[in-house]
């Protein structure tokens, strides 16, 4: 998927008073489902990722700091990777 397939299911769906209601009634899943039923490679983790980014900002820092818990040891954090080269 790229953004850009999520971006044009969006645009598509605030052309569609029915889709919006359909939207606004799905969890992550069936917003998935129903993008793909019109066209649009989305996946759940496509939705997940646009939300995360769209709601980070409203997080507490407490907040925030059970999310970066989250990550994987192995998974390196970007700042490790800056100054290497």
């Amino acid at each position: 998927m790229s953004a850009h397939e999520l971006n044009a299911f969006l645009l598509q769906v605030g052309d569609d008073p029915l889709l919006q209601g359909r939207l606004r009634d799905s969890d992550a899943a069936a917003a998935s489902a129903l993008a793909r039923g019109t066209g649009f490679d989305v996946t759940v983790g496509d939705l997940t990722r646009y939300k995360a980014r769209a709601t980070t900002w409203q997080l507490s820092d407490q907040e925030l700091e059970v999310v970066a818990q989250w990550q994987p040891a192995d998974q390196p954090y970007w700042w490790q990777h800056m100054w290497l080269g």
